[in-house]
């Protein structure tokens, strides 16, 4: 999991993630990620952009094999 340090955030903004994690129980960290998760979703002419790349082979590979991904997936879905 990769690290990510924001700057110049409104103070307004910071307040309502702290007040989010307090009512939560979580950590500002936690509710910084999942708005950013929400604020960051794919819009359809992005996904057929992404297809595109995919079929004309412009994607880069991440040395992972599907394989590893699905076994990845499963190994956490058995903790849980």
């Amino acid at each position: 999991m990769g690290n990510l340090l924001i700057r110049d955030v409104e103070d307004t903004l910071v307040q309502r993630l702290k007040l989010k994690a307090k009512i939560n129980n979580t950590s500002l960290q936690h509710e910084a990620s999942k708005a950013l998760g929400r604020g960051t979703s794919m819009t359809g002419a992005e996904r057929l952009a992404l297809v595109e790349e995919a079929r004309n082979g412009k994607l880069p590979k991440v040395g992972v094999t599907g394989e590893e991904i699905v076994r990845a997936i499963r190994d956490d879905e058995a903790e849980v």
